[in-house]
């Protein structure tokens, strides 16, 4: 197996100390992704909880086991994109969209962190860097704790346990300030709430925030320049 340090030199890349970090703490590795990981691995990952693993609709990839589908991206063999982007994929969603480190963005070291759809032509940056990411995908998870999250069947206690296990093998990678800020959030009651959708239409969530006051407290504690900014990447 190669190490981290090898596949930075063979991609030409440097990731953030703060991943690098998190992968050398074993923060990255959610176990084999095999049949029954739900039911065999999922469990015991609970107690402590690697990389936001009670994210919002997030599945962290081994940069050692997915370096083809790095080098897919940043090669543009597979997506058209254009020349001047930089894009190093570290994770996927459920639809198989994926959140990138955004290098031709890089500013005094600060890589900031893109959402890259997979059915979409434009990138929406996320967070000025990694540690903002961490944190903002904390925030989005409280939105909606339904039978689609992977809160699924647990009682509000055993969320707010799931909670607090993830926070505290969170913290080396929070500022101070942020983990105060979900602190005092995970003191609330669930709850449920309308959202409306721009398109005039509304749904019911369930949650400990809803998506207005996640937005309030992103613009309060990560906002820069370029937060939610969306860049046609097609080449």
């Amino acid at each position: 197996m190669k190490s981290l340090n090898e596949l930075e030199k063979e991609l030409n890349i440097s990731y953030p100390e703060i991943y690098k970090s998190l992968y050398t703490n074993g923060m990255l590795d959610w176990g084999t992704e095999e049949n029954g990981w739900y039911t065999n691995v999922f469990p015991k990952l609970k107690e402590n909880p690697p990389l936001l693993l009670f994210g919002a609709d997030i599945e962290i990839w081994d940069p050692i086991d997915w370096k083809g589908g790095i080098e897919e991206i940043l090669n543009h063999e597979v997506y058209d994109i254009h020349e001047k982007f930089k894009l190093v994929p570290f994770a996927k969603n459920g639809a198989g969209d994926m959140y990138v480190f955004q290098y031709d963005l890089e500013q005094n070291g600060e890589i900031p962190i893109s959402f890259f759809p997979h059915d979409d032509d434009e990138l929406e940056v996320q967070a000025k860097n990694f540690q903002d990411f961490i944190f903002r995908q904390l925030l989005e998870s409280l939105t909606e704790m339904d039978e689609y999250s992977m809160f699924e069947g647990d009682s509000e206690e055993q969320i707010k346990t799931h909670l607090l296990n993830q926070l505290r093998t969170h913290q080396p990678y929070l500022t101070e300030n942020q983990i105060a800020v979900l602190e005092e959030i995970y003191k609330r009651d669930l709850f449920e709430y309308t959202y409306k959708v721009p398109n005039g239409g509304e749904f019911e969530a369930y949650g400990l925030l809803t998506f207005d006051e996640v937005d309030e407290i992103v613009k309060r504690e990560i906002d820069f320049p370029l937060l939610n900014k969306k860049m046609e990447y097609l080449a």
